[in-house]
């Protein structure tokens, strides 16, 4: 079954929030941000798209892009780090 447009922008939005609250959270403690929010927007976003009758598997190909996103920043920042003595930190504000 194919989800309409509307309730398609609804999902996005609604798993948009509370990925940005998880990644405000996360940062806050000390985690990745990056990585913890595109966890939490591809299990939103999958679980909304299968209460609302529709595939889940583009929302999880692209919370998985975000995830592969976020440990490539990753590791280019622990490069930076090592390579040019260059620390890239979260910053809450």
């Amino acid at each position: 079954m194919i989800i309409e447009r509307s309730t398609l922008v609804f999902v996005t939005v609604v798993a948009s929030l509370v990925a940005g609250w998880a990644a405000w959270a996360a940062a806050r403690s000390g985690h990745d941000a990056v990585t913890v929010g595109s966890l939490v927007y591809g299990a939103v976003a999958a679980l909304l798209a299968k209460v609302f009758g529709g595939s889940a598997v583009g929302v999880i190909v692209r919370s998985l892009l975000l995830l592969a996103g976020g440990v490539l920043g990753t590791v280019a920042s622990l490069l930076l780090h090592c390579g040019a003595s260059i620390r890239l930190t979260p910053t809450t504000f």
